[in-house]
């Protein structure tokens, strides 16, 4: 049996994670590895660092995923912008933005853009080839219109309002150019 555990959504530098794996060789089975004694000793670092600041940080993530949903609202219209998933942003993670833009195509957008905002496209399980729409989308029944535009913006502790306001002028910029393109 296996539990991973990444370092970068805490933060934490790369590289850094934990893992438990059982079954292993060493140990009279206990377990499967030879550990890094001082990636384990940072990742338990950053770990109690986020839980020392984690109300404040996750209040700060929330308002930020807040703005930049709002901000792409005002650029494109509340009608061409769909969050993905529940409809209470109560209900939604703090950090991470799932959101369709209308007609149009989240590759060639994310292609355009990437040397200026950090994103992916559809759903992070979603691993198929350009165009298709994954299988989580289908599932939260997400109109192919707004699936097909699906980007997922992820903002951290250290995001600023700043960052959020150039993101989405940034990101709707491409849009309405791709809608302009694809319109004649």
């Amino acid at each position: 049996s296996c539990l991973t555990e990444n370092g970068r959504q805490l933060p934490s530098s790369y590289g850094k994670g934990g893992i438990m794996l059982t079954g292993g060789g060493q140990e009279g089975g206990r377990r499967a590895g030879t550990e890094n004694v001082p990636y384990i000793a940072g990742f338990g670092r950053s770990a109690e660092l986020a839980l020392v600041n984690l109300e404040s940080n996750m209040d700060h993530m929330e308002q930020m995923r807040s703005r930049l949903l709002s901000n792409l609202q005002s650029h494109l219209g509340e009608d061409n912008v769909r969050p993905n998933g529940p409809s209470d942003p109560k209900y939604r993670l703090p950090n991470t933005l799932s959101v369709g833009l209308k007609n149009v195509q989240s590759g060639l957008l994310l292609s355009n853009i990437s040397n200026e905002v950090a994103a992916s496209a559809s759903a992070a399980c979603h691993s198929g080839g350009s165009g298709s729409i994954s299988a989580v989308l289908r599932a939260m029944n997400v109109p192919t219109e707004f699936a097909m535009g699906t980007l997922r913006l992820s903002v951290g502790p250290s995001t600023t309002s700043d960052d959020i306001d150039r993101a989405a002028s940034i990101i709707a910029k491409e849009a309405k150019q791709q809608l302009m393109a694809s319109s004649k």
